[in-house]
């Protein structure tokens, strides 16, 4: 059974590599996930010895990347001043090589404010044409490009036993930038409708696909033009789900299955991409999966934050019958957050993944996780092949 833990550069700076990767060892871990490109957040680090509070740079990468890879487009990677002097992932990987762990390359993909900045032209755009900023747009030639040479940097080095892509299809409005704000009380429809991206990329690509794209932008325009109008209210008559939408404009449902082509032809590049490297492609899935995604990568990796081992059960085995035996499946846990009280409730819901046909768990993760609940791991990895 396939185990991974995630952790980050800062952990291997502030607690030193063999530490953490030793420790990671003796919880019977078979490999470590680590942080190639990330976004940035607020980190509470629970025992780090530098910094208890923390907030990384935004959107840079922590590998030194081989510039040459990127030449054909304008979005390049900077590395981060936690890995400017050192190369945290040569010195991983060389640790790891020794002690028999496999390195696998956590990869943040379109969800990058920095790039996002600099490059307004290549992010999301919502029926209005406001840019979403966190937001790289799939469709986007140039943020195509850039992933599969991200990918291909990271996998052609290390001795990267896969790549892990967290985040390589279309975000949504809802990030949590500072100060984030909304008079307005959207309901789940209401914020889907707004999330959709309307860019120059994605309308040329869908009227190359034979879509009236523009038509659907305007009708969901309007749509939203009506509710900030309106709002507190709603007007009678509007639809308020998603399937009413779409039976008063089947274009709308054309442009959300195009949306999936474009998602799913870019995971297709980016594996073939790497193909003669030997490396493997894992995607990590917020969603449900599909049977054509799981076709393009060698994992599938389902979420179950927060779950409770008969949640767990039920979503890993909905997963399996989903994807069938075309790929691994594996299951991602928080550890020491919300929804795991105990050793026993990790080593329950560890149970739980491998009985659904699970082929792996993956604890999140090393940083923020405190140190007694990641002791919890090596019990639950004992209780399983």
């Amino acid at each position: 059974m396939h185990s991974g833990l995630w952790m980050f550069a800062w952990d291997l700076r502030d607690e030193g590599v063999e530490k953490v990767l030793d420790f990671a060892a003796d919880l019977g871990l078979k490999a470590v996930q680590i942080a190639s490109s990330y976004h940035a957040g607020w980190f509470i680090l629970p025992h780090n010895p530098v910094n208890r509070v923390y907030l990384p740079e935004d959107g840079v990468a922590y590998f030194h990347p081989q510039m040459d890879l990127y030449g054909e487009t304008k979005l390049k990677p900077a590395v981060g001043t936690v890995s400017k002097e050192v190369d945290w992932f040569d010195r991983a990987a060389k640790h790891l090589q020794k002690i028999g762990l496999k390195l696998v390359a956590w990869t943040i993909c379109a969800h990058n404010t920095r790039l996002g900045l600099l490059h307004p032209d290549c992010v999301v755009r919502n029926a209005f044409g406001d840019p979403y900023p966190h937001a790289l747009c799939p469709a986007n030639e140039e943020v195509r490009v850039y992933l599969k040479a991200l990918v291909r940097d990271l996998a052609s080095r290390y001795g990267t036993h896969a790549v892990q892509l967290e985040s390589p299809g279309y975000m949504g409005r809802a990030h949590g930038h500072h100060h984030e704000r909304s008079g307005v009380v959207l309901t789940p429809f209401e914020e889907q409708l707004l999330s959709l991206c309307f860019c120059e990329a994605c309308l040329k690509r869908a009227e190359a696909a034979g879509l009236d794209a523009r038509k659907v932008q305007a009708a969901v325009r309007e749509h939203l033009d009506d509710l900030f109008r309106q709002s507190p209210f709603r007007s009678k008559g509007r639809p308020t789900s998603l399937p009413a939408m779409i039976d008063r404009h089947p274009g709308l449902g054309e442009f959300l299955a195009f949306r999936k082509t474009v998602e799913q032809t870019l995971i297709e590049e980016i594996q073939a991409g790497i193909r003669d490297t030997g490396c493997k492609l894992f995607l990590i899935s917020f969603a449900a999966p599909s049977a054509e995604l799981a076709r393009a990568v060698d994992a599938i990796e389902v979420t179950i934050y927060h779950k409770k081992p008969a949640e767990a059960f039920a979503l890993v085995g909905g997963a399996r019958g989903v994807i069938g035996e075309s790929c691994a499946l594996h299951a991602g846990i928080r550890v020491g957050f919300e929804g795991v009280s105990g050793p026993g409730d990790l080593s329950d819901t560890v149970a739980s993944v491998r009985a659904a046909g699970g082929d792996g768990v993956l604890f999140y993760n090393y940083s923020e996780a405190p140190m007694r609940a990641l002791r919890w791991i090596k019990t639950a990895l004992a209780g399983v092949d």
